[in-house]
């Protein structure tokens, strides 16, 4: 009964004011996601193999990869992460891209449950048979989660999570240096710009342990390679990246 009160209640504020999809317009029924139309939602570019066996980024020929399957792509040859593997779903274009911004610069938190759906639907393809002692999301300085008033990443994190049945812990890591905008910086910039921006309060929760950074966008991977660094240097044996999309 409470159920089919509620369905009412959207179907009577949907005629009222009804909600339009952000990327194209068009107005959404009341059994769609919110904020996006499925039209929308479907053209999500995902990022499917031939990719970087080591930071996931897209390769344009599979070539490589049938004589060498573990080929990294140049960047991580020449300057190699302090993660293990580093996974996103999606191309930072688009919905996608949208989403996200909605949710990190305007606090829609309406798209959390189609984003964490997304994220959902295809984690164990990209860590398939992986198994996580910890979820760390990527910290913010204090500063910046003053004028945001949430982590995105943390939010991600937590549903992730809840779903997979792994513990979070967000305080463990932290960011003690305030940084300029990464993207404003180069590559070689953005790696300067991070070096001991993160540090830990209790390394003895993650040694030994099994860590999955989250975070909401992945561009060079600059930091989470820095988060990376420092957990593995509180002793963390493994530290894997899983991001909802990247730059490409």
């Amino acid at each position: 009964m409470l159920h089919a009160l509620q369905g009412l209640g959207m179907r009577f504020a949907d005629a009222i004011l009804p909600r339009h999809c952000a990327s194209c317009g068009a107005v959404l029924g009341p059994d769609t996601r919110p904020t996006f139309c499925d039209a929308c939602w479907g053209a999500i570019r995902l990022i499917t193999p031939p990719y970087c066996p080591c930071c996931g980024r897209p390769f344009r020929s599979r070539v490589a990869l049938a004589y060498s399957p573990e080929h990294r792509c140049g960047a991580c040859r020449r300057k190699p992460p302090a993660f293990d593997h580093a996974r996103a779903i999606g191309r930072y274009e688009g919905p996608l891209r949208e989403a996200i911004h909605l949710l990190k610069y305007r606090g829609k938190l309406q798209v959390v449950r189609p984003l964490l759906d997304l994220a959902l639907a295809h984690f164990h393809a990209h860590f398939q048979g992986a198994a996580f002692d910890a979820v760390i999301p990527v910290p913010l300085h204090r500063r910046r989660l003053m004028q945001r008033e949430f982590n995105q990443a943390a939010v991600l994190a937590h549903g992730l999570a809840a779903q997979l049945g792994i513990q979070v812990l967000e305080r463990v890591l932290v960011r003690v240096r305030w940084t300029q905008p990464q993207v404003e910086l180069s590559g070689d910039e953005r790696r300067r710009n991070m070096k001991g921006a993160f540090a830990m309060t209790d390394a003895s929760l993650i040694d030994g342990k099994r860590v999955l950074v989250v975070d909401d966008v992945l561009t060079t991977g600059a930091t989470v390679s820095e988060a990376a660094k420092t957990l593995k240097a509180a002793g963390a044996t493994r530290v894997d990246v899983f991001a909802l999309a990247r730059v490409v």
